[in-house]
């Protein structure tokens, strides 16, 4: 279905979604001085900055208490096109005559990208699992409310105090394009994932300095490894938009200690921190890291220097703290009330190897580091980990690897609410950037000790041999176990958007989930975020609603996990939840249409390809 958009609608999709992404921040690269950056540098950080940009003008909105208008969003969007064709005719857009045959070769490498996602997520009518259920509905207040909301009433009536970067995006483009929230959301989501090979490439430039290493971890990302094509299956979408944001500010970071400080890098690495901290909290983490380690080595470089060199500064050192700290402080109105609401699942503790409990954990964390062919592009990586010790400007990186794999683990540290497996599936992001300076740096000891062209064919087979085996493996990388919905509960829901009334509540088959929660099995887990109607098939954010609330939706859910015919238990939950219509579809859930075949006050109103929608009458 993703693929199935006409030309003209593609290019129109695309030309919103740069809209979104790009434009607003590449009036700030075209007209900031480009310190040695080349383009492809400049747009991942125009990418990272639009993505700031919208999300602390819409924290100002809320903290004011203003809301969006059409035609302001349209004029400001206007207003920054036209900065853009301003700054082309001033000639900050020109290319070298030489520059334009790599440049075309680079936006194919992005658009083949793009379209390799969309092929991995062909089959999918909704986006899937658990959390893309949700992420359509904020997707869908935001527009609702012209604004980040305060809940997410009336439908699920629970006070908002989610990271919102991506949803505000997403909610932008829906707009924009005037497509469904979840078709919006799975399209937009794929343009996503492909460009955080882009970030890769930002990064893996400011450690390696070179494009050949930048662009092999690019590719390696983007073709080659299960992550982030797996994050596909999980619909996690926000994760995704804060990586966007995270390399793009590692980067600025590294830059400003290691290279020396400018206003424009200082002022770029604080917003980018600030629009990180309202995107995603453990992408902030992993930035929080990486500034710790790369300040630590810096200080210890000045201890080591000062003796000697008197004219080696703290100047640089002081300056990323500062610009670090005062993102977080422009984030503050919304963290704060966040960290209220998530204080008792923030601890740190230690967890010892003889506690057999993490058993399930060390295994579940092997199954994200596999397949077998991604072990050894990890193994590989580890291996050149030894080289970026040895070299002191990728030694931050090594530091920060290290440090990811150790909190990895099942064992040992453990910073809460963020389980050890949060940090296995961005193992991609050091492991990429090491394989692609170290493989570069085995090409150049080959060259000097052989013939000069026997570095380059080891890279071009090197290379080639990963992404081809990668892209084969990855080709069919979504979990079937994830795809809870078909085109027939698309019919189905969008069949009850128009045919049942607004005040409809719908029965729905649960199943346990995660920290005592439940979610859906079929499309009547989608009924709320499409249809607007009530379904005891809620989406996860249910698990932040106020305690009594919170104790009859618990109370629904689990017995609505439990149903297996129209018996008493079925009349009770329907009496005590006020529901009119049910929704099932065969093979999935214990309660199955024979089941209520012949049942008393159970109509049938709708029945095609193995789902059915019942009107439940009064006994």
């Amino acid at each position: 279905m993703i693929l199935n958009y006409s030309v003209v609608d593609s290019l129109l999709l695309f030309n919103m979604a740069a809209a979104v992404l790009v434009l607003i921040g590449l009036v700030w690269v075209l007209w900031t001085p480009s310190l040695g950056r080349d383009p492809l540098e400049r747009f991942a950080d125009s990418i990272g900055l639009s993505i700031s940009i919208i999300t602390l003008v819409a924290l100002i909105f809320y903290v004011f208490h203003w809301v969006f208008s059409g035609w302001l969003v349209a004029l400001f969007l206007l207003v920054c096109f036209i900065v853009v064709i301003w700054a082309a005719l001033a000639g900050k857009l020109k290319v070298k005559k030489e520059n334009i045959v790599p440049a075309f070769l680079v936006g194919l490498a992005v658009m083949g990208l793009i379209y390799w996602r969309f092929y991995q997520a062909e089959s999918l009518v909704f986006p899937p699992w658990v959390d893309s259920v949700h992420h359509v509905l904020v997707t869908q207040k935001i527009i609702d409310h012209a604004g980040i909301p305060r809940t997410l009433g009336p439908e699920l009536p629970v006070p908002f105090h989610y990271h919102f970067g991506f949803h505000l995006i997403a909610a932008l483009f829906t707009w924009l394009t005037q497509l469904s929230a979840s078709d919006a959301v799975l399209w937009f989501g794929q343009v996503i994932n492909a460009l955080v090979a882009v970030g890769i490439y930002r990064l893996g430039k400011s450690i390696w300095h070179t494009k050949r290493a930048a662009g092999i971890a690019a590719l390696l990302v983007g073709l080659a490894f299960q992550m982030p094509a797996y994050y596909l299956t999980w619909g996690r979408y926000t994760l995704l938009t804060g990586l966007l944001v995270l390399l793009p500010a590692i980067a600025a970071a590294y830059d400003l200690v290691l290279k020396g400080s400018t206003n424009e890098r200082v002022l770029r690495l604080l917003i980018l921190t600030a629009g990180l901290a309202l995107t995603h909290y453990m992408a902030l983490l992993f930035l929080g890291l990486f500034f710790s380690v790369l300040l630590l080595l810096r200080l210890l470089d000045w201890i080591r220097m000062k003796k000697t060199d008197q004219s080696f500064s703290l100047k640089s050192w002081w300056l990323c703290a500062g610009a670090g700290l005062a993102g977080i402080v422009l984030s503050l109105p919304w963290l704060v009330p966040m960290l209220v609401v998530l204080q008792k699942q923030a601890t740190i503790k230690v967890v010892l190897p003889s506690d057999g409990s993490q058993k399930d954990t060390f295994q579940y964390i092997l199954y994200l580091l596999g397949p077998t062919y991604n072990y050894i592009l990890l193994i590989l990586a580890a291996l050149f980990l030894i080289y970026a010790w040895w070299k002191k400007e990728s030694r931050p990186l090594a530091l920060w690897a290290s440090l990811l794999f150790l909190l990895n683990l099942p064992w040992g540290l453990r910073l809460g609410p963020f389980r050890p497996d949060h940090f296995s599936i961005v193992l991609f992001i050091p492991a990429a950037l090491l394989l692609g300076g170290g493989m570069v740096w085995l090409a150049q000891q080959m060259t000097w000790w052989t013939r000069g062209w026997i570095g380059s064919l080891f890279l071009l087979v090197a290379v080639g041999f990963g992404l081809g085996w990668g892209m084969k493996q990855t080709q069919n990388v979504l979990n079937p176990v994830t795809v809870l919905t078909d085109g027939a509960d698309r019919a189905a829901v969008l069949w009850v958007e128009e045919n049942t009334p607004a005040g409809a509540r719908f029965l729905a088959n649960t199943t346990s989930w995660i920290y005592e929660t439940y979610r859906g099995v079929d499309g009547g887990y989608w009924i709320m975020p499409v249809t607007r109607r009530f379904s005891v098939a809620l989406p996860g954010l249910y698990s932040f609603a106020q305690h009594d609330l919170l104790a009859d939706w618990q109370d629904w859910t689990k017995r609505a996990a439990h149903l297996e015919t129209c018996d008493e238990s079925f009349w009770s939950l329907v009496k005590d939840a006020r529901l009119t219509h049910l929704y099932l579809h065969e093979g999935k859930g214990d309660l199955q249409p024979e089941e209520v075949e012949g049942c008393q006050g159970v109509r049938p109103i709708y029945q095609r390809d193995g789902v059915w929608v019942y009107e439940l009458l009064p006994k």
